[in-house]
């Protein structure tokens, strides 16, 4: 028994650009965030010493 396949909703006009000015403002957004440095995170230490304590090679 075959299943249908459902069509992939497009957009077109007004609808297509607004949505492409919204995802260019998100990306414009996270690009100007402030670089976190990870290996200052508690978390990533504690991975860290975990890894270290099970002799994994990484």
């Amino acid at each position: 028994m075959a299943l249908a396949i459902k069509a992939i909703p497009t957009l077109y006009g007004d609808e297509a650009r607004r949505f492409r000015e919204m995802a260019d403002e998100t990306e414009r957004k996270f690009d100007m965030r402030p670089k976190r440095d990870l290996t200052a995170d508690p978390r990533y230490k504690a991975m860290r010493t975990i890894l270290e304590r099970s002799n994994i090679n990484f």
